[in-house]
């Protein structure tokens, strides 16, 4: 059995006993020396009310831990005298109070990421349903307005299709749209047919994205028809290819 220690020594180690950084002999001792000294007890308990704060850094501190930190903090400390099995026990409890710090900072980093970007998920979702449900009731509304334009944008080798309808400002709509979706590093491209013939020119009226379903853009007033185009997903100063879809007006 190893000496007896005083309860000075006892009171030292209550720190590293906090901490389960405490074995053997000097465990048993200090167990007993907790259950006949009720001080010692309630200062176990303040010293663990510490250490939990460690591993719960969002858990606001209770009541009284701060002031006493502070309080001892303006104490100026005795002259640090380890020997080298005291060292050894300081050593143990550094490393489990350093451990402990970081895996709460690991823990709180990885919780608060998470959260973050859950919510930003989440936002971003409602965001797109708001948006596209206006868009989907602007559409409608220009549908059923007697100054739009309607056109029918078709393609002559399969089933994509489109309804295009444009306000007398130049603003206008695309929505029933049914392309398939691009791959990656592409886009569909809205053009505005302007002049026929050997005048006719294509103007870029907005880049739609890999996977339309409905969107605004804006036009010259005077355009003659639409097509739609696949390309880069940069988009083009000019189309490149046949339209995946196109209408003219009529009359």
């Amino acid at each position: 059995m190893a000496r007896e220690l005083t309860p000075r020594e006892l009171d030292e180690l209550l720190g590293a006993y906090a901490l389960d950084a405490i074995d053997g002999d000097e465990r048993d001792q200090i167990e007993a020396w907790l259950a006949r000294t009720p001080d010692a007890r309630e200062e176990l308990a303040a010293l663990r009310e510490t250490a939990a704060l460690l591993t719960q850094p969002l858990t606001e501190a209770p009541p009284g831990v701060w002031a006493r930190i502070e309080e001892a903090l303006t104490v100026a400390p005795p002259p640090l005298q380890l020997s080298n099995h005291r060292r050894r026990i300081a050593v143990r409890m550094m490393a489990a109070l350093v451990a402990a710090s970081a895996a709460a900072a690991t823990i709180t980093a990885v919780v608060l990421s998470n959260e973050m970007s859950e919510q930003e998920d989440r936002l971003a979702t409602v965001t797109r349903s708001v948006r596209k449900d206006g868009m989907s009731r602007a559409a409608m509304a220009a549908l059923a307005d007697p100054t739009a334009r309607t056109l029918f944008l078709e393609s002559s080798v399969d089933a994509a299709r489109a309804t295009l309808v444009t306000m007398p400002d130049g603003e206008g709509f695309l929505t029933e749209v049914h392309l398939p979706r691009l791959e990656s590093g592409q886009t569909y491209q809205l053009w505005a047919i302007t002049g026929t013939g050997a005048e006719k020119v294509m103007v870029s009226a907005g880049v739609l994205g890999r996977d339309v379903d409905v969107a605004g853009f804006r036009a010259p007033r005077d355009a003659e028809g639409f097509a739609i185009t696949a390309e880069p997903t940069s988009g083009s100063k000019a189309p490149h290819g046949q339209p995946v879809v196109e209408g003219t007006f009529s009359g």
